[in-house]
C-alpha cells in the first residue's frame, strides 16, 4: 500500500494552511481588493508567464477579494518559508565532513547571508503592515542582496546542490515585492 500521495497531498494543505494562517490585514491608503487572478496578471507583466505560474502556485487557496498586502504577506511567508528550508539545507552541507573544507566554507557564508536575508524578509511583512514603501523597498533590497551573495559564491563549488533552490529564494523575494508594491499607490 502506497501512501506517498497522500503524505504529498496533506503536507501541500498543511504548507497552504501555515501560510494563510495568522493576519494578512494591512489596508494601505489607495490598497485595493483584487482577485487572485487580478494580481497575478499584474506580476506576470514585471516578469511574464514563469512568475505567473509562481504567483498562481503562491496564492492557491487565498480568496479572491483581498487587498493587494494582504497578496504580499502571504508571498513574504512563501518567501520566508521557502529561505528557512535553503539555510537548513545549507547549514547541513556547511558541517558535512565530507565535503571538501572550502565548499563548506562557502556553505557558511550562504547560511550567514541567509540569516541577514531572514531578517529582512520578515521585515518586509511589517513594512507592508505599517504602509511604508520607503521600508518595504529598502529591506526587500537587503534580502536580496543577501540571496545574491550567496548564489554568487555558490558558484565557486563544483557539483553545488544549492544554486536552484537560491534562484527559486530569490524568485519568491521578488514576487513578494512585485504583490507588495501593488498596495501602494503609484
Amino acid at each position: 500500500m502506497k501512501s506517498t500521495p497522500i503524505i504529498c497531498v496533506v503536507a501541500v494543505s498543511l504548507t497552504a494552511i501555515a501560510l494563510l494562517s495568522g493576519s494578512t490585514d494591512a489596508a494601505c491608503a489607495g490598497d485595493r481588493s483584487m482577485s487572485v487572478a487580478g494580481a497575478c496578471d499584474k506580476t506576470s507583466a514585471w516578469q511574464g508567464q514563469h512568475e505567473l505560474e509562481l504567483c498562481q502556485k503562491t496564492l492557491r487557496g487565498a480568496r479572491d477579494g483581498l487587498t493587494a498586502s494582504a497578496y504580499g504577506i502571504i508571498a513574504v511567508r512563501a518567501a520566508l518559508q521557502s529561505s528557512e528550508a535553503t539555510e537548513g539545507a545549507g547549514k547541513k552541507l556547511a558541517q558535512d565532513p565530507k565535503l571538501p573544507e572550502d565548499a563548506r566554507a562557502v556553505y557558511q557564508i550562504c547560511v550567514d547571508m541567509y540569516g541577514l536575508a531572514r531578517t529582512d524578509v520578515v521585515a518586509m511583512e511589517g513594512a507592508l503592515k505599517a504602509c511604508s514603501l520607503a521600508d518595504f523597498r529598502r529591506v526587500w533590497e537587503g534580502a536580496l542582496a543577501s540571496v545574491d551573495y550567496c548564489a554568487g559564491k555558490l558558484r565557486l563549488v563544483d557539483g553545488d546542490v544549492l544554486q536552484r533552490t537560491v534562484s527559486a529564494d530569490r524568485e519568491r523575494i521578488l514576487l513578494a515585492f512585485i504583490l507588495g508594491g501593488l498596495s501602494f499607490p503609484k
